[in-house]
Order: structure tokens, then C-alpha cells, then sequence
């Protein structure tokens, strides 16, 4: 059944009051509207100046997320929560992966592990790290407001970023365990080579007494004293 002329002109009413009442509010408002007709899809990525309206049974709300490197900045309003952007780190050399992505490190939340992040390599070319501050609200860091009444959550955004999107947390703990995996790696390897040399020499694995020994001396003046005879008797 076609719409009706008058149908169509109250479908278009109804979505501009609803817009209306979704973003007139402003987030220091003693009220906050509470006849929300439809809440929004929780944002991952928000950016520029803009207002969500989220359930308070969402769980990325009730946690605040943004994949954006955010930290709780003072707020004298108690039943709000402040979060300010701290930007992306990024390599000095501008260097680029094998498939062609930049490196756009999440940066630390805590300032001294922030400082400390910057003094390290680049993981790709071992080159400097430097932090790109955000600046995209008139020279300070985006802001992001959070605020909890009564079965929604209220967000509101001022500012626009500035700068790359860092990565995300879950790509920074991905990123993390692979460099330790290839730490222990390159630390064991050596001995384990000394292990397979002395194996391919004797003809035996070492004794479950002299692996420790074997792992943390390997030096060979170390290796007990009976081993050169071992040697002589297999040549």
C-alpha cells in the first residue's frame, strides 16, 4: 500500500523531532532528556563535535571504550567522566612495513611509561619514536564526556583528531606478545645450537644434571672435565 502525502510529511516530523531530541542536549545540562525512543550503535571511532546516546546495558559504553588512546583528565563534576586524547606515536623515519603500513603505536597512558616508550626503537626499522600530540580542540587534546542517567549513557564529543588513528589495544597486545616470543627466541637460540653441537659430537643428549649447566655456562672451559675424553673416544 503506497504512503499517503500526509504519511510521508509525518515520517519526516517524527525523524526531525527525534533528531532534535538527540542532539540538543548538551552534556553539563542539569536534565538530560530521558524519552529516547531509540538509542544509537556504540561508536568506536568517534571523531569531530558529536553526541551519542548509547543504552546503559551496553557494555562498551559501561566501559567507556575508545579505541582512540584516551586518559581520565580532572573534571570538577563529579558525575562526569573527562577523557582527553593523548595523540599517536609514530616513526621518525616514516618507515613502512612490508605490506605497506605505517607504524602508529598506541601511546602509554602513564606519563613516565610514555616518556620511557619514546626512548625505544622503532619496531620495524629500529629507528626514533615521537609522539604526536593531539591538538584538535583549538590546540588542546580532544575531549570525550561521559555521563550515566538513569537507563542511558550520554556522550559527547569536542573536538576533531589531528593526527593518525593509533592502534588499537587489542592490536597492541597482539604486537607486544609477538616481540616477546621473538626475544626469548633469539636469546634461547644460541643455546640450543650449543646443545644440538655437543649432541651431534657425543652422540647423546646431555644428562638431565648437566642441561642447567649447559643453559646457563655454556662457555666451553665450563663444560665438566670428563667431556674432552667423551670427545677423544668419539673421534
Amino acid at each position: 500500500m503506497l504512503k499517503g502525502a500526509d504519511d510521508v510529511v509525518m515520517e519526516q516530523e517524527d525523524s526531525a523531532s527525534r533528531h532534535g531530541e538527540m542532539t540538543s542536549w548538551d552534556i553539563n545540562d542539569i536534565k538530560l532528556p530521558q524519552d529516547i525512543r531509540q538509542t544509537d550503535w556504540f561508536q568506536e571511532w568517534p571523531d569531530s563535535y558529536v553526541k551519542y546516546i548509547y543504552s546503559s546495558e551496553d557494555k562498551n559504553a559501561q566501559r567507556h571504550h575508545s579505541s582512540w588512546a584516551m586518559r581520565n583528565t580532572n573534571n570538577h563534576n563529579s558525575r562526569i567522566l573527562k577523557k582527553s586524547c593523548l595523540g599517536v606515536v609514530v616513526c621518525g623515519n616514516n618507515c613502512s612495513t612490508l605490506v605497506g603500513r605505517k607504524i602508529y603505536l598506541r601511546p602509554a597512558i602513564c606519563d613516565k611509561a610514555r616518556q620511557k616508550q619514546q626512548r625505544k626503537c622503532c619496531p620495524n626499522c629500529n629507528g626514533p619514536l615521537q609522539l604526536l600530540s593531539c591538538r584538535g580542540h583549538g590546540g588542546y587534546p580532544v575531549t570525550n564526556f561521559w555521563r550515566h542517567e538513569g537507563q542511558f549513557i550520554f556522550f559527547q564529543s569536542k573536538g576533531a583528531h589531528d593526527h593518525p588513528r593509533p592502534e588499537t589495544k587489542l592490536e597492541a597486545e597482539a604486537r607486544r606478545s609477538i616481540q616477546k616470543a621473538q626475544t626469548a627466541f633469539s636469546l634461547s637460540s644460541p643455546r640450543l645450537k650449543r646443545i644440538q653441537e655437543i649432541e651431534s659430537l657425543t652422540g647423546a643428549m646431555p644428562t638431565r644434571e648437566a642441561l642447567p649447566l649447559l643453559l646457563s655456562k655454556p662457555d666451553a672451559d665450563m663444560l665438566p672435565a670428563h667431556f674432552g675424553r667423551h670427545l677423544s673416544k668419539s673421534s
